[in-house]
C-alpha cells in the first residue's frame, strides 16, 4: 500500500505542476486513505471532475485510472475496479498510458 501511496503522491504533484491542484481528492484521502479515496472515485457511476480536468490537459496518464489500470496493485484493486478504469480510460480515447 506504501507504494501505492507514494505513486499517488508523484501524480498529484505533477497535476500541481501543471496548474490543477485536485482539492476534492486531496480531501478525500485526507478523510480516509489513499486506496479508499481511489476505489470511491472508481465506484463512483461517473468520471470525476478531475478526471475530465486531466483529459482537457492531455495528462490522463496522472489519472487514478490510469495509475490503477497500467500498474500491478496486488490485492488492493478488485478486478470489477481495474475494469472500470479500463472502460473509462477507452471512452476517452487512453490506453496503455498512450492517446489514441
Amino acid at each position: 500500500m506504501e507504494k501505492f501511496e507514494k505513486r499517488v503522491q508523484i501524480a498529484i504533484k505533477e497535476m500541481i505542476e501543471l496548474g490543477y491542484k485536485p482539492k476534492a481528492f486531496m480531501s478525500m484521502i485526507f478523510e480516509s486513505d489513499t486506496v479508499t479515496a481511489v476505489k470511491k472515485l472508481l465506484n463512483s457511476k461517473k468520471v470525476s471532475e478531475g478526471f475530465i480536468k486531466l483529459w482537457e490537459k492531455g495528462r490522463l496518464d496522472l489519472s487514478m485510472e490510469n495509475i490503477v489500470y497500467s500498474e500491478n496493485w496486488g490485492d488492493l484493486f478488485t478486478k470489477e475496479e481495474i475494469n472500470i478504469s479500463e472502460k473509462r480510460l477507452k471512452e476517452y480515447n487512453f490506453i496503455n498510458g498512450k492517446k489514441k
